[in-house]
């Protein structure tokens, strides 16, 4: 469909694999999403429905097995116009530079599992290809009769899913594929970003307008760091880097200081301090207001109306010997400090029915968690979000666990991770009215690195999540929340500080904001907050899928909005074979997914420009001085304005793998500035052997030779592994095998939003 393909094999060295599927007697079908309508600047990002495959498929795979063995993806404009399939060959590819393929994900199920969509989306769960999760693939009840129990009922379909997609290879060495038991239906989430300048045109007759055109439609004001297009034009839209702008996010050093797009709220957190220094609370209406926000419920709110050294000075709070809470405000200066006693307790209360609360001692924790009896259900520590990947304990009928949930990786489900050593001791476990409470005891310290310790010394304010399944066996829950857990000092005062203000993304007119601080990684596993990434927190954020949502114009708000839609559809080619086995053999083994980002776990990244210019601040560094690399970037020649100057910017992840082959590997990230990123294994006796280095391929601009051909738009060759003529044999990686990904990309003169620098693979546990 798509022509022919580059493979590597290891290194960045194409080698003579056969990628041509029809010769090596496999078959395929096709399938069309719904039409896609967007108006120039529009991002399209929401699932299109529930499509049945061809009939001639279902048919004949009901109760068997169909082998994925690869596909291809195009995005098309067909006639007659809303019919797709009808005449194929009638299709005319949209141009990447029409249409922006960011990403997309599409699931294929089968009689025995359905899709469903997920109440109340976590937006900080980012572990779908760094987007909010909406959607998960769960078994039907059939799915225990049937024959093929070891045969999965579904699969997911995601790599080289970006810009990159069409031409970069999607398939698998002989005997190796995505298995299927009795498939029926499909189902993609596209995200899209309409890029096409209207004065060219978007109907099919209009395809070999501007083929080599270098001005791209409007751009607001913040896209390309608000350094405008370059002198000569650029064969790429500023747009498909999801700025923020004047309809949202934009930011005050573009928009300037006046602006709504960026507004602030004061952040308060529960101290184990003796006074809160330069952050105390500055008026009793914040103080009283403020205990809300740190999930505490106060008995009684106290003004100190003349000078007095019985209690400290600002806002804190008391929690009494029978369990009541007052809160106190003290403007007058006072001789009286809070407490820095580890002696601490504290209580969150989640809305969907759970409870936990802990007290602590210098030595020991005691945690009590109570919920519903009748399902199991869980409480996490230190995060705000499944994808932190927290330590957490689950409870119910069935026993007491603690696992560190959320460590698959996967783009496609809340992973329920991995169970860790016993640190607890099981003090009470009771039933009454329908509520099981559960005492627990184990110590302060952690058992193991992935266990929490708690640090009363130096931590007063712990995020929790908190969940509650459909049944007593542990699956995916049913319902979840976020909630703080603030630990007081008992019968003496705790501070309440005001550690300053942060930043929301807002509307043109300032509502609908949105605040965040993402899990970035710590160094030295990753860099991102080392390099203080605007990505990481809404102060800084500049650009990105935050400010990308579905039906957003990627536009200032004083710029129009064009009437002219353009229409496609999503295309994709299936190829596959047909699954056969024996007592003694197999005709293909599945092959899994794995899922990891080098920007771990922020789901993107900014790529900075390497030098701030004169009188143009750079969004989210605003006061970086001039002369001097941004934080990743490393240059050589005579910087920053030598004709011989040349600035990479770099970030790195590290993290380990356990018993797994690898049979595929791609990494994934945007044009146009993708340099290279390569994937290492750093165990004893392989100290950073490269495992695989991928290269971008840019398209030259000779679209009359090769339609795929845009000028600047890239493919990644995948690296694949296996026994086929030209393939690398598959590589090993034991128990707990070091792993170490880098990224590279091109800043010398420009920055970049939104990059991604994440790998997706198929491997086996064999």
């Amino acid at each position: 469909m798509n022509g022919k393909y580059l493979v590597f094999s290891g290194g960045n060295q194409a080698v003579p694999f056969n990628d041509d599927y029809s010769s090596k007697g496999h078959e395929y079908f096709d399938v069309y999403s719904p039409e896609i309508a967007t108006h120039y600047g529009e991002v399209f990002w929401t699932g299109l429905n529930f499509n049945p495959l061809p009939k001639k498929i279902v048919d004949r795979f009901k109760g068997k097995v169909i082998a994925i063995t690869g596909y291809e993806q195009d995005q098309v404009m067909v006639s007659p116009v809303g019919q797709p399939g009808v005449n194929p060959d009638a299709d005319v590819s949209v141009p990447i530079n029409w249409a922006y393929n960011h990403h997309y994900i599409v699931w294929v199920t089968g009689n025995h599992s359905e899709l469903v969509r997920i109440p109340n989306p976590d937006p900080n769960d980012v572990t779908v290809h760094g987007s909010p999760k909406e959607w998960m693939v769960i078994d039907k009840p059939s799915a225990r009769e049937r024959i093929n129990k070891n045969i999965p009922t579904n699969q997911m379909f995601s790599e080289g899913n970006g810009g990159e997609s069409r031409k970069s290879f999607h398939g698998y060495p002989t005997g190796y594929a995505q298995l299927i038991d009795s498939p029926n239906m499909w189902h993609i989430i596209p995200m899209q970003i309409d890029t096409r300048n209207r004065d060219c045109g978007v109907t099919p007759k209009d395809i070999k307008n501007c083929t080599n055109h270098k001005v791209p439609g409007p751009e607001p004001k913040q896209a390309r760091y608000g350094l405008g297009i370059p002198k000569g034009g650029s064969p790429y839209s500023g747009i498909l880097e999801c700025p923020c702008n004047g309809r949202f996010g934009g930011d005050p050093s573009i928009y300037g200081k006046d602006t709504l797009t960026k507004s602030v709220k004061h952040h308060y957190i529960c101290v184990s301090q003796a006074s809160c220094d330069n952050a105390t609370v500055v008026n009793a209406a914040e103080c009283f207001s403020s205990l809300s926000m740190l999930g505490i419920k106060v008995n009684k709110n106290v003004t100190v109306s003349t000078p007095t050294n019985s209690v400290p000075y600002g806002c804190t709070v008391q929690l009494s010997s029978d369990g009541t809470l007052t809160v106190t405000y003290n403007r007058f200066q006072s001789s009286a400090q809070c407490s820095t006693s580890p002696t601490r307790s504290g209580t969150a209360h989640f809305s969907i029915g759970t409870t936990a609360k802990v007290d602590l001692n210098s030595t020991t924790a005691m945690i009590n968690i109570s919920g519903p009896s009748n399902v199991w259900f869980g409480i996490g520590f230190n995060a705000s979000h499944m994808s932190d990947s927290p330590y957490t304990i689950i409870v119910s009928s069935v026993g007491i666990q603690e696992r560190q949930i959320g460590t698959c990786g996967s783009e496609a489900e809340h992973c329920p991770g991995d169970a860790l050593e016993t640190s607890i001791h099981v003090v009470s476990n009771k039933v009454s009215d329908g509520i099981r409470t559960v005492i627990l005891s184990r110590p302060l310290k952690g058992k193991t690195n992935k266990h929490y310790t708690f640090d009363p010394s130096a931590q007063s304010q712990i995020d929790m999540i908190s969940a509650i399944g459909s049944t007593e066996i542990f699956a995916y829950h049913k319902d979840r929340t976020a909630g703080v857990l603030s630990l007081l000092a008992k019968a003496k005062s705790t501070c309440i500080c005001d550690i300053g203000r942060i930043n929301q993304l807002c509307e043109t007119n300032g509502t609908s904001c949105d605040s965040f601080i993402k899990y970035c990684v710590p160094p030295p596993a990753g860099d991102l907050l080392r390099q203080k990434n605007p990505t990481c927190n809404s102060k800084q954020y500049a650009g990105g899928l935050r400010c990308c949502k579905h039906k957003r114009i990627m536009l200032d708000a004083d710029q129009p909005v064009r009437p002219e839609l353009l229409r496609y559809h999503m295309k994709y080619r299936f190829w596959f074979q047909a699954y056969e086995a024996n007592e003694e053999q197999v005709s293909h083994y599945n092959l899994q997914r794995l899922h990891y980002q080098t920007e771990a776990w922020a789901g993107e990244y900014d790529v900075p420009p390497a030098f701030a210019r004169p009188r143009k601040p750079i969004p989210g560094y605003p006061n970086w001085p001039e002369n001097t690399p941004t934080p990743g970037t490393t240059c050589t020649g005579k910087c920053p304005d030598g004709e011989d100057c040349e600035c990479v910017h770099t970030i790195t992840h590290r993290w380990t793998v356990s018993n797994i082959r690898l049979f595929y590997v791609s990494g994934h990230c945007h044009a146009p500035s993708c340099i290279s990123i390569s994937l290492y294994r750093n165990d004893t006796g392989h100290e950073m052997e490269l495992l695989c280095k991928q290269v971008p391929v840019h398209g030259k601009g000779k679209v009359s030779h090769d339609k795929f051909d845009e000028t600047g738009y890239i493919a990644i060759p995948p690296c694949l592994f296996g026994n086929d003529m030209g393939l690398n044999p598959s590589i090993w990686l034991p128990q707990n095998t070091p792993v170490v990904s880098i990224k590279h990309n091109r800043n010398t003169h420009m920055g970049h939003y939104g990059e991604m620098a994440l790998w997706q693979m198929r491997v086996t546990s064999f």
